[in-house]
């Protein structure tokens, strides 16, 4: 990331810390049109007004608020109304990734990928650098007014093909681009002679930084082009980039279109549940980025520490987490229609070891529909968790180490390559087993943990008040640790919980003994369900067949590798289950593949749909 560089422009203080493109071999390259015939000279016909972002680091957000007004105003959708650049902005933020919540600056690309997974809000909606609340009602809340504001489709263009950018301009009528911005810049601010003012290029130095600007024209001298540093500079807040000052100190340039608004954009905009269909749930959308709207707010997305995420579709803020229990679950009750009195049943659901952010979407995605359905108000855990990939990478060494045998019934070589792996991979594996139990933990450990924020704001939720809550707690392979020590932890505080469902967990027998067992006997957890596979299915399973072949399931891997190398009893496995466990009145044990459910590896539980409609069935 490039140092922050500042200059001093009249009485404030400019931020300069725009950072290039780092090389994307998806970018999808913009290509000039033969048909087009640039005119010698052309400055788009609409009219954004230029604004001043002040001292901040936002420059990516103003940038494309000037290219996003322009090309609203093109197409005729909207009147005068302005974008919020503090939404481009923040959005820009979240893809780019830095660290915690300083105002630390962004790339285009970021700003770019914001807008195109989220939208873009009106301004009267975001007016300051500071997130907004969320309030989940329509016209008022901005993540749903974004959705009214799509992004089409974007390309690169090449910043040494001027005439590239000329045919873009026609084309399109406006660019998001940044340059290194030298001391000729500064010469801006009440110029002497304002009219059709360019910038004077100058030598460029180190300390000089980056800064993002749209594009709206072109003559003989250079672009024209439209800043964010007030009417005060340059004409009018506009100014020439000669070519060859372009040339020269080019960052990126990008050229956008806007997305179709359709019936469902505008459904979703102004709805505060999800919308349902009879017989099939809420119906959430196929198009990726409304259905990661519609997803996103039943969604506590945390980092490794169990904070709260600050990168990402589903980065989460402390006043989400409120609005999640208050909000929105205010909306459901009303949608459902529950009485004063009767009771809310609130589903918390952790997703297992081996899951990364867009499989968790996918599964979420399964289960909201039903759960809502079904009348289970949904909260979904994202945590970090995915493991194996990480694994993957570690070991490739790990074949060349380990030659197989030659010769020999095919079944004795697999279990002879089984047992080597495990003892191979139980180093590097405990290692990064342990660390995803630690993240596990972190959720209702850390101060400021996702899981501590979302107990307190049930606890001072208003619709308590009117709907006592019933709490549920649904967990998949590691997701069952996670609510191992979460149970732990609130029914120590005297929470209660109405079931818990394991599937196929990843936990160890001792620590459901000290972590679950004893809030069953206490009547805390009013009824455990518990899934797993028959051992056959277990011995069979290729759910981490791409770790090096090994022809087991991942419990069978936790068991005998992952927790010290020797083999330890997992609740999930059949032949480890206690039988004392099953037979106490309060739980319900099914096996796989059956009638109940069809899953017939580790991976499957959450995937099929027996398995689903049997664990919402037995939430009461």
């Amino acid at each position: 990331m490039a140092t922050k560089k500042t200059k001093a422009v009249e009485k404030e203080t400019r931020v300069l810390n725009v950072t290039p493109d780092k090389l994307d071999l998806r970018d999808r390259p913009y290509m000039p049109s033969v048909a087009v015939q640039p005119p010698p000279a052309f400055r788009v016909k609409t009219r954004v007004p230029v604004v001043n972002q002040g001292s901040t680091s936002a420059c990516t957000g103003f940038g494309l608020a000037a290219v996003v007004g322009h090309l609203l105003r093109l197409a005729k959708r909207e009147g005068e109304s302005a974008v919020s650049p503090w939404m481009l902005y923040s959005m820009a933020r979240r893809y780019d990734e830095f660290p915690g919540a300083e105002d630390a600056g962004s790339s285009l690309r970021g700003a770019l990928k914001g807008w195109y997974k989220h939208g873009a809000c009106a301004l009267d909606l975001w007016k300051k650098i500071d997130m907004p609340e969320p309030t989940n009602v329509p016209g008022e809340d901005w993540w749903l007014d974004a959705v009214n504001r799509p992004l089409g489709a974007y390309y690169r263009v090449d910043t040494r093909s001027v005439t590239d950018m000329h045919v873009a301009l026609n084309e399109v009528g406006v660019l998001y681009a940044s340059a290194v911005v030298h001391a000729g810049w500064d010469e801006g601010v009440n110029p002497a002679t304002p009219k059709d003012w360019a910038i004077p290029l100058r030598k460029r130095k180190e300390s000089d930084g980056g800064h993002a600007f749209c594009i709206v024209g072109y003559d003989r001298r250079g672009f024209l082009v439209q800043n964010s540093w007030s009417e005060k500079w340059g004409d009018g807040g506009f100014a020439t980039l000669t070519y060859e000052d372009w040339l020269a100190n080019a960052m990126d340039c990008w050229v956008a279109q806007l997305g179709v608004v359709t019936e469902e954009h505008e459904r979703v905009a102004q709805a505060a549940t999800p919308p349902t269909k009879k017989g099939s749930g809420a119906a959430l959308s196929s198009n990726d980025m409304l259905r990661r709207h519609q997803l996103a707010p039943y969604v506590i997305d945390m980092e490794r520490d169990g904070s709260l995420s600050t990168s990402g579709s589903f980065r989460t803020t402390p006043p989400d987490v409120v609005a999640l229990v208050t909000d929105y679950l205010d909306a459901a009750r009303k949608d459902w229609k529950v009485k004063a009195g009767d009771p809310l049943d609130l589903v918390i659901y952790a997703h297992g070891g081996l899951t990364g952010e867009r499989d968790a979407e996918a599964t979420f995605s399964r289960w909201l529909p039903k759960l809502y359905e079904a009348r289970k108000f949904p909260i979904f855990l994202m945590w970090e968790s995915d493991i194996l990939s990480t694994l993957a990478n570690q070991l490739a060494h790990v074949a060349e180490m380990a030659s197989r045998p030659a010769g020999g019934p095919l079944d004795s070589v697999g279990k002879w390559w089984n047992e080597r792996l495990e003892g191979l991979l139980a180093p590097p594996g405990c290692a990064l087993w342990d660390e995803m139990k630690r993240n596990a933990s972190a959720v209702t450990e850390a101060p400021e943990s996702g899981g501590k924020q979302l107990f307190a704001a049930l606890r001072d939720s208003p619709v308590a008040e009117r709907n006592p809550f019933r709490l549920h707690l649904v967990g998949h392979s590691a997701g069952a640790i996670l609510h191992a020590m979460l149970i732990d932890r609130m029914a120590a505080l005297e929470w209660d919980f109405e079931t818990v469902t394991f599937l196929a967990p990843a936990l160890r027998v001792d620590r459901f003994r000290e972590r679950v067992l004893p809030w069953l006997q206490e009547k805390r957890i009013k009824r455990y369900r518990h899934y797993h596979l028959a051992d056959t299915a277990e011995q069979q399973d290729p759910t981490t067949k791409a770790l090096l072949g090994y022809g087991r399931s991942l419990l069978y891997l936790v068991s005998r590798s992952f927790e010290g190398g020797m083999e330890v009893p997992i609740l999930g496995m059949q032949k480890h289950f206690p039988a004392d466990v099953a037979r106490m009145r309060s739980v319900e044990v099914c096996c796989a593949p059956s009638e109940v459910s069809r899953s017939t590896t580790h991976g499957g539980f959450d995937d099929d749909g027996a398995t689903l409609q049997s664990v919402i069935a037995g939430l009461k």
